[in-house]
């Protein structure tokens, strides 16, 4: 939660917080946002412990070549194809009344100051629609943030391309969102809703180098995705121009900061058959065949 909020905005935001569940129904609504048309802006996602990874991934003073090989490895495959679902949390026209006017005043308050605060993106995979996401969010029951993955499991899943992959900007209202998709996953399966992106490439923070550590921070907690919408067949690579176009994010990063809490605005899923926080390995006992009885031994007399 922001420190510049007023008295009646913070108040707005645990209004949200502290809703039942009939209440968060009869208060608020979800609302597709749209991407801006003939936008060809790629951003990156900064999933990581330490911005310090991003910084010397930007860093304009070292080379290409010097990054893949001290700082950086791309995941493979890149370019790969992906469906944008961007929704909001908007205040319904005649809420409900069990609450207060002056929780309905709070909560306008909060939601119109902040607004992208309130934002949750979903990147999936083209054969996917948010009402398998949905199910999907049902099914688990708890969805684990980046953060929350324990050390096994996050070591996995760093060199995999996730089939899902969800960044919100208040993980506190995850819960929010959860709830509301519920009601309006339906109505939000228009395809005008989702805009075409391409997973430019995934990059993660080697296990060692020569010449370079990142203090305060674990090197597999650290990666960042590079996403770009989709507007022609043009295929873009992880290279040293492309590196070059967010020169400007090193000379914005912090570098006393040791750590962030970057990870826990993003949840990712690899398999849609089992928890996020969970590694599927499927038994193939029963399609394995049957090894050949032994030969018995020769009775020797």
């Amino acid at each position: 939660m922001s420190n510049k909020l007023t008295a009646t905005q913070r108040k707005g935001y645990n209004t949200i917080l502290n809703l039942t569940d009939e209440e968060l129904i009869g208060t608020l609504r979800l609302e597709p946002v749209k991407t801006k048309k003939n936008s060809t802006t790629g951003t990156m996602y900064k999933n990581c412990q330490s911005e310090r990874f991003v910084a010397a991934l930007c860093d304009p003073r070292t080379s290409y070549e010097f990054k893949s090989k001290e700082i950086f490895e791309i995941v493979e495959p890149q370019n790969v194809e992906y469906k944008k679902f961007t929704i909001k949390l908007t205040l319904k026209s005649h809420p409900t009344s069990a609450l207060s006017k002056d929780d309905i005043k709070n909560i306008k308050a909060y939601i119109d100051w902040c607004e992208k605060q309130h934002h949750l993106e979903i990147f999936m995979q083209p054969d996917l629609n948010i009402s398998d996401v949905t199910s999907y969010l049902n099914k688990v029951g708890s969805l684990k943030s980046d953060k929350e993955i324990d050390d096994d499991v996050s070591k996995i899943n760093l060199e995999r391309i996730p089939r899902v992959f969800i960044r919100i900007k208040t993980p506190e209202f995850f819960r929010c969102f959860h709830q509301l998709l519920n009601i309006y996953s339906n109505s939000l399966l228009n395809s005008s809703h989702y805009a075409q992106f391409k997973l430019i490439g995934k990059v993660f923070q080697r296990q060692r180098s020569n010449f370079i550590s990142i203090e305060g921070t674990i090197p597999h907690r650290n990666c960042a995705y590079f996403f770009k919408p989709s507007k022609s067949s043009s295929k873009y690579l992880i290279n040293s121009e492309y590196l070059k176009t967010y020169s400007s994010t090193f000379k914005k990063t912090d570098l006393g900061i040791s750590s962030s809490n970057l990870q826990k605005k993003f949840y990712s899923i690899y398999d849609m058959d089992c928890p996020n926080d969970k590694i599927n390995i499927k038994k193939n006992a029963d399609k394995l065949p049957e090894e050949d009885s032994l030969p018995p031994f020769s009775n020797i007399e």
